[in-house]
């Protein structure tokens, strides 16, 4: 049963997530569920408008702290922006409870991967900034 499930169902599944860019995918039925997650990326990304090429450029990556539901600071922060210091770039709702998602210093906003009102999970890339 579980070398059939496995053939037939888990195969396919992570066939088209590892070819996708979602960052989490969850299935369940009667008899079975299954879950894929990503693995948070590492501080090497491409950089935006790069036509999809590698660069040397790294990237602070900032990641969901907790679980819950992003909301943008106001007025909320573009690709691109420049952050002089700290600031405080995001909020995740979790039980009615405000958690800040800060810059943690000077940089430059190069990806936003999140959008208003997203549910987002432990871990879960966030933005990316580039300290050079």
């Amino acid at each position: 049963m579980f070398e059939e499930t496995v053939e037939h169902r888990l195969r396919p599944i992570a066939a088209a997530f590892a070819e996708s860019d979602l960052v989490r995918i969850r299935v369940a039925d009667d008899a079975a569920e299954i879950e894929l997650r990503r693995a948070v990326p590492n501080a090497r990304a491409v950089a935006p408008g790069s036509g999809g090429e590698q660069t040397n450029r790294t990237y602070d990556v900032i990641t969901a702290e907790v679980v819950g539901v992003l909301h943008f600071q106001r007025p909320p922060v573009e690709e691109g922006y420049s952050l002089d210091g700290d600031r405080e770039l995001a909020q995740i709702e979790a039980l009615g409870i405000r958690n800040p998602v800060r810059s943690r210093g000077a940089g430059r906003v190069a990806c936003i991967y999140v959008a208003e009102g997203q549910p987002v999970d432990y871990g879960q890339p966030l933005f990316a900034i580039d300290r050079s």
